[in-house]
């Protein structure tokens, strides 16, 4: 993400949107650590819009200097399988994130 947006260490913006489901908080940590973004920086936010209504959760990430954006959605399909590997270890999460091919739809914001 980073390496796409040719960005510095914190130098990305994370608006985050819940989906209209119950929200998944683990998804926006995620994001937060992958992007070195933080609430208290001022360089992420949740959105009070919500996410349409068959996504579970949209994240619109920017270059903080060039405005470059990326638009991550999340399927509502995989909210059953995101809540299960919750119930896993931290590493056993991780890699079931990692390895999850399509989690991630991704969009050129330009």
């Amino acid at each position: 993400m980073k390496e796409k947006l040719h960005a510095d260490p914190r130098g990305l913006t994370v608006t985050y949107y819940n989906g209209t489901k119950p929200p998944c908080p683990c998804v926006a940590d995620g994001v937060m650590i992958a992007a070195q973004a933080s609430p208290g920086q001022g360089s992420l936010q949740i959105s009070p819009e919500k996410a349409p209504d068959d996504l579970m959760a949209v994240m619109v990430i920017e270059n903080r200097k060039t405005g470059e954006g990326l638009r991550y959605t999340i399927s509502d399909e995989w909210l059953p399988k995101i809540l299960a590997w919750i119930k896993s270890d931290a590493s056993a999460r991780y890699d079931a994130a990692m390895g999850a091919e399509g989690l991630f739809q991704v969009e050129d914001m330009q």
